[in-house]
């Protein structure tokens, strides 16, 4: 005959167990990462420098070399980790982000732009700081190129 209570300090060891992975699951499910984006037209052509990219004017210029630097648009997100962000850029294209990762301080992002077809003209992983920017080259739009400025705001 079996005794009542055989395997239950098993079972009461192992439902902790199990709990606590959910409720770790969970937490890292339930992080959000607050993204800023700004979409910018480039071109050699008359413009100058948009007044509104601010600070980040000096770094289109030492990185891209173009007359003229366009804000388009700035969407801005609060993205679950491992959930994707999708915002329209201009040409039917598409630009998804991934947060990954937020390890030390550093947040790990997938970035693709998408042709209306759904392929990926621009595929790469990124990393930064909170504050940082990163600048991901685009794909051609009218006679330059997008550039796309991704940041972690403060």
């Amino acid at each position: 005959m079996r005794h009542p209570l055989r395997g239950t300090w098993l079972t009461l060891l192992f439902i902790p167990l199990v709990v606590l992975g959910i409720t770790s699951s969970r937490v890292a499910a339930q992080a959000t990462v607050s993204l800023r984006v700004q979409v910018i037209y480039a071109a050699n052509e008359p413009g100058g420098v948009d007044s509104r990219l601010g600070g980040l004017a000096g770094d289109l210029q030492r990185t891209f070399r173009y007359s003229m630097y366009q804000l388009l648009d700035a969407p801005q997100e609060s993205v679950a980790l491992n959930q994707g962000w999708r915002a329209a850029l201009p040409g039917d294209r598409w630009l998804d982000i991934v947060p990954t990762a937020i390890q030390a301080g550093q947040y790990s992002l997938t970035v693709r732009v998408l042709s209306p077809g759904g392929q990926a003209l621009v595929n790469t992983a990124v990393r930064l700081r909170r504050g940082a920017s990163v600048l991901v080259g685009g794909p051609t739009h009218q006679r330059g190129v997008l550039i796309i400025a991704i940041s972690v705001p403060q």
